[in-house]
């Protein structure tokens, strides 16, 4: 799937260690300001609303493409 390869790359800027979809975001070294970066590429919606509280709750790397997954489609941007 395009679009899951392309948030590997996108998460793998930000990573500073290996990942798969069971990689504790912490284990990534992915901190609160990546995710953020993250949500932000992903939205590409300058209105697009990035829950705080959804993003505190983001464990492991695959909570993370589903997150970002689900705020490409809610903000009408696109995870390619």
């Amino acid at each position: 799937m395009t679009a899951q390869l392309d948030l590997d790359s996108r998460i793998a800027r930000y990573a500073t260690a290996a990942f798969d979809d069971d990689t504790s975001v912490m284990d990534a070294g992915l901190e609160s300001l990546s995710l953020l970066r993250l949500a932000v590429e992903v939205a590409a919606d300058d209105d697009a609303e990035i829950d705080a509280t959804r993003m505190a709750g983001v464990r492991t790397i695959g909570e993370l493409k589903q997150w970002l997954g689900d705020l490409a489609v809610h903000a009408g941007g696109d995870a390619a």
